[in-house]
């Protein structure tokens, strides 16, 4: 027996071996019924055969091995992750990057789902936005490699690096998806932009967190502060496009603003329950309150949103937000790849889960508005004016929205 077919041999078992371990971990509860949780991998057995035989040329057995692997795991939700032995050295190497591997330093935030990686959000000032790259653009590839033969972790950590270093990125805009543009980014180390605040007409104090981190959170409680001692009645937190904090910030955020109740829980297959509970010794205001959502919404902010509109504390208003608050943890594996699985989710005080699902406003902008919106947002104007005067004919939806919350318009 030739060396090429042993290889062929051993990499075919090796990849039957792991699905019928992953199908009996899977089909658990189809246990009782007999056969039927293996049916799907004797399939999968009879279409690999016949790969093997009918297929125009014979297949690179280990590339299809590791494509199955990485399409099954990200089946299950769009933050797992399979990474080959390479590409688990790569990532690991790249947490040790000022930006801890997650891309930052170019200023992008992706999200990967199915075939497609679109940005959810721009750190201002970064490379990425001096480049004229915004949420909803699709990033297509990454120093000439497409982002779809990508696993979502190796990803990220891909666009991370040295301040100084540069990187390309094939991206299509959401003005024009059918002529993609390659951008060279420089990246810097990432600085995250203060919480922008400022009475509106009335007294209404507005609070716009594009990015959470514990800092953000101690600047919302001093912007609360100074907006209350300027006469705030009521309160709109804008949480559109914060797509970067963590579970921790998006509890922190809710413990503001909440005196009592559940913030939310953690829950998993084999994970034990986690409650996280409100305290009035961190509270810095009980003034009415709205909260603006996107569909970059993500993460921490998620978190926060839910909680408050759970805990009947406030009106969320805006779209469907992104739908991804999970824990995720790291399985090394024997050869040297890696799983990134989640592991466990988080709920809403209501007991709705905010991982895939997102937070579902109480009260939606129409599409129409929408699509209004983000076409003059998304034009090029020949001067700021044309711009400034675009802008203020269509208005924001959104905030309007707001105000219709609070001011108690149906």
């Amino acid at each position: 027996m030739g060396s090429r077919l042993k290889l062929s041999l051993v990499c075919t078992s090796f990849l039957i071996t792991i699905l019928l371990v992953v199908g009996a971990v899977l089909g658990k509860s189809e246990q009782k019924e007999g056969a039927g949780a293996y049916r799907p991998l004797a399939v999968y057995t009879e279409i690999l055969a016949r790969i093997k035989s009918d297929y125009v040329e014979e297949p690179d057995i280990p590339k299809v091995t590791q494509g199955a692997l990485q399409g099954l795991v990200e089946y299950l939700d769009p933050l797992s992750s399979y990474l080959s032995p390479e590409q688990f050295a790569e990532y690991k190497k790249r947490q040790g990057n000022p930006d801890g591997g997650s891309g930052l330093s170019t200023g992008l935030i992706v999200h990967k789902q199915g075939n497609y990686t679109s940005v959810l959000g721009v750190l201002p000032g970064s490379a990425a936005y001096k480049a004229g790259i915004r949420g909803d653009d699709l990033l297509d590839a990454i120093n000439d490699v497409s982002t779809r033969v990508m696993p979502p972790a190796y990803l990220r950590a891909m666009l991370s690096g040295e301040a100084g270093t540069s990187i390309d990125v094939m991206v299509r805009s959401s003005s024009d998806y059918d002529s993609p543009v390659k951008h060279t980014l420089v990246r810097t180390d990432p600085v995250l932009p203060d919480v922008e605040s400022r009475m509106l007409d009335g007294s209404i104090g507005y609070l716009d967190v594009d990015f959470l981190g514990p800092d953000q959170v101690r600047q919302v409680a001093d912007a609360v502060g100074s907006l209350q001692a300027e006469g705030a009645e009521k309160l709109v937190l804008d949480l559109r496009g914060n797509a970067s904090g963590t579970a921790d910030d998006g509890i922190a955020l809710a413990n503001l603003v909440l005196e009592k109740g559940t913030i939310g829980s953690l829950k998993g297959q084999n994970f034990a329950e986690k409650q996280f509970a409100a305290s009035v010794e961190t509270t810095v205001t009980n003034l009415p309150l709205v909260v603006i959502v996107n569909r970059p919404t993500a993460g921490g902010a998620e978190i926060a949103a839910a909680a408050i509109q759970q805990n009947d504390r406030g009106e969320v208003v805006g779209e469907n937000s992104a739908g991804l608050a999970a824990m995720q943890e790291t399985v090394d594996l024997d050869d040297g790849a890696a799983l990134i699985l989640s592991v466990a989710k988080f709920y809403g005080p209501g007991g709705e889960a905010i991982h895939k699902e997102g937070v579902e406003p109480d009260r939606s902008v129409s599409q129409r508005d929408l699509r209004r919106y983000r076409e003059v947002r998304q034009r090029e104007y020949d001067t700021p004016e044309a711009q400034k005067e675009a802008q203020e004919e269509v208005g924001d939806p959104f905030l309007d929205m707001a105000l219709e919350a609070l001011n108690g318009s149906a």
